[in-house]
């Protein structure tokens, strides 16, 4: 009784803490919300946590005063870090340690007490293995902290492999805003705790052979969390507990509901680009062999400018936005030579470089693991592209991003794609340069395309592709302009008519575009479109009366559609109302340009008959109804199609 007493004397303080804030914040983040639920339910209990973390820290205090170290065995040890260590990940995403899934409320917790279990059996004195390991966990769950608060969206796999555009864009974040710096102030007393428990504890050695008897749970876990990894995650999907195909708030809800570092491993070991059934290059030729593309030369060949504008979304569509004066006028107005409505992307609030992709290419998202990033992960070989088409007529081919070239790589996926001019933020340094937002504005970056325009080759068309970053989050507050302002009448959080106000730039500069273009003796068509929405959750919410984590796929679809519009200053068949997927867009860019279209693009358009939106969320089949990517419908045949000939595009056509 003794030695029991003594080892609850010992690591129960170091669980009281971390165990308590995490009630409390959970707490918080579920009823002390104004709008959401009522405080006052919460504020009791709340109390009585706090002060519950307070005993447990003031008891590490007090034994520590006494010179009190308390005795205990390795395994004990690990599991009371193990638990500490998962208390402390979760509150960074505002969730209880306490799961609605009985198998995840096991599985969470287990996951990370298997690398403590593996220390205990290896070490006859794992106490630096324990810290190292406790130190790493605590910064990983920072990391989670941090880049949701950033962009709306926890840590995938996918973001592994973008380590270089999450340091460039990280620049333009407060680390401390947000709960950040408390957070922060929490993990440096829990990991303070939980070091100076692990150093000051005496721990009985165990000798090597009572160590193995551990190595029947390890194998367990390793069984539990190695061979099974696949159905346990299935297991979350198919529960509606795992619902990674969303939105960044879907996102996080999964996280909370499943715990953070168990669904970051089962989202690595579920990442990755896998040949779909039925597959073989042979199946994919077949598909393609019913479709040819015309030898003819085409009696129009226009220069093309398609830019694809950050974050620009009319959040009109998610409800009932009142403003004092429209934000968008010229794109609303536009009409004349213009086709013109709102395209499904991928990607919200970040992962730019997937709406890149899915314009650029024709290739949907919808067949890779949920959170990949294109040009990151499955750009290895040259690609099909826009840029080859043109080429293949003649034209000059120009990409110009107001970004560096290592965001999402851009440089080497535009290497692939056959860009033979590339310029970049370096590049494109002007003194007569404006700046929007703390960026370079649309406009001045619409200007320097003219100017390349204007120096280009008289004798060939030329294909410019650009990409802004004027819109990009976090918005300034403050000194907007009184010519662009606009205020959202019935929407408190000043972001959102900050960034109303930048979206009526970005509406002035296209405007000044437009008119410029009208003007040159050189048919030309202009293409725009939104890469996704920002990610500002209570304009978002307010709009929708729900919120992000809850929608249904239908309802999701509505924060993934941007608009767009096709402007040619030559007679074309306007069209209004337009409702398509993203990838589909580079064909309806062909049609303006009165062009012939390829084997794939022709395939494509009997694809968009059936499927008229597809995207990483879900799909909208020709009956007008939404489904989830997995979902069988009668739609799952053609979409199979066109996985295997997507495949054969990407990774087998030129490897």
């Amino acid at each position: 009784m003794k030695r029991i007493s003594n080892v609850l004397q010992t690591l129960l303080p170091l669980l009281f803490f971390p165990l308590g804030i995490n009630l409390a914040v959970a707490l918080y983040m579920e009823y002390g919300k104004e709008g959401i639920k009522s405080p006052d339910v919460a504020l009791f209990p709340t109390a009585v946590f706090l002060l519950y973390a307070l005993f447990g820290l003031g008891t590490v205090v007090f034994n520590a005063v006494r010179k009190f170290r308390g005795e205990t065995n390795g395994f004990a040890l690990g599991a009371a870090l193990a638990l500490e260590t998962y208390c402390f990940t979760e509150t960074c995403t505002g969730t209880s340690v306490a799961k609605e899934s009985v198998m995840f409320f096991f599985a969470a917790p287990l996951f990370i007490y298997a690398f403590y279990l593996l220390g205990g059996i290896i070490f006859k004195n794992p106490k630096i293995y324990y810290i190292v390991l406790s130190v790493l966990f605590h910064i990983c769950g920072l990391i989670q902290f941090f880049v949701y608060s950033f962009r709306g969206a926890p840590v995938r796999a996918s973001d592994l492999s973008n380590i270089a555009s999450a340091m460039e864009i990280s620049g333009d974040y407060s680390f401390v805003g947000g709960g950040g710096l408390w957070l922060i102030i929490f993990a440096v007393l829990d990991l303070a705790a939980a070091v100076f428990v692990t150093v000051r504890v005496k721990l009985t050695p165990i000798k090597l052979k009572k160590r193995l008897w551990g190595l029947p749970l390890m194998a367990a876990l390793v069984i539990a969390f190695g061979v099974y990894a696949i159905r346990l995650y299935d297991f979350g999907v198919e529960n509606r507990i795992i619902k990674l195909n969303f939105s960044g708030g879907e996102d996080l809800t999964s996280y909370k509901d499943t715990g953070n570092m168990l669904l970051l491993y089962l989202d690595i070991r579920n990442a990755g680009s896998h040949k779909p059934d039925g597959y073989s290059d042979e199946r994919a030729l077949e598909i393609l062999s019913k479709y040819s593309q015309s030898d003819e030369t085409p009696d129009r060949t226009p220069t093309v400018i398609a830019i694809m504008d950050e974050s620009l979304a009319d959040f009109a569509l998610l409800g009932d936005l009142q403003t004092d004066r429209d934000y968008m006028p010229f794109y609303h107005s536009l009409s004349e030579n213009t086709v013109k409505g709102y395209v499904t992307v991928s990607a919200y609030g970040g992962y730019s470089c997937n709406s890149e992709f899915e314009f650029l290419t024709g290739n949907s998202m919808g067949f890779f693991p949920n959170g990949s990033a294109a040009y990151t992960q499955y750009m290895k070989t040259p690609q099909d592209s826009l840029v080859s088409y043109f080429k293949g007529y003649g034209y000059q081919t120009l990409s110009m991003a107001g970004c560096s070239r290592t965001l999402w790589k851009l440089g080497e996926a535009y290497e692939k794609f056959g860009f033979e001019k590339q310029l970049y933020q370096s590049d494109l340094k002007s003194m007569s340069n404006k700046y929007v937002n703390g960026r370079i504005s649309d406009e001045s970056l619409f200007r320097q395309l003219i100017a390349q325009y204007e120096k280009k080759d008289k004798n060939k068309p030329m294909f410019a592709f650009m990409t802004t970053m004027q819109n990009h989050a976090a918005y300034k507050l403050n000194d907007i302009p009184e010519e662009i302002a606009v205020k959202a009448e019935n929407i408190s959080d000043p972001t959102a008519s900050a960034y109303l106000s930048y979206v009526r730039a970005t509406d002035n500069a296209l405007k000044m575009l437009v008119e410029y273009f009208s003007e040159v003796d050189e048919d030309v068509v202009i293409v725009l479109f939104g890469d996704h929405y920002p990610h500002i959750p209570e304009f978002s919410e307010a709009l929708l009366g729900s919120s992000l984590g809850t929608l249904s796929t239908e309802q999701n679809a509505s924060i993934h559609k941007t608009p767009f519009f096709i402007w040619a200053n030559y007679d074309i068949e306007e069209q209004e109302g337009v409702s398509i997927s993203l990838n589909y867009l580079s064909n309806r860019l062909i049609e303006v340009c009165d062009m012939p279209k390829t084997d794939f693009q022709l395939y494509l358009d009997d694809v968009c008959a059936q499927v008229p939106s597809i995207s990483s969320f879900g799909y909208r089949g020709a009956d007008g109804k939404w489904y989830r990517v997995s979902e069988k419908s009668d739609y799952t045949d053609t979409l199979t199609d066109y996985n295997i000939v997507q495949y054969y595009r990407m990774f087998e056509k030129y490897k």
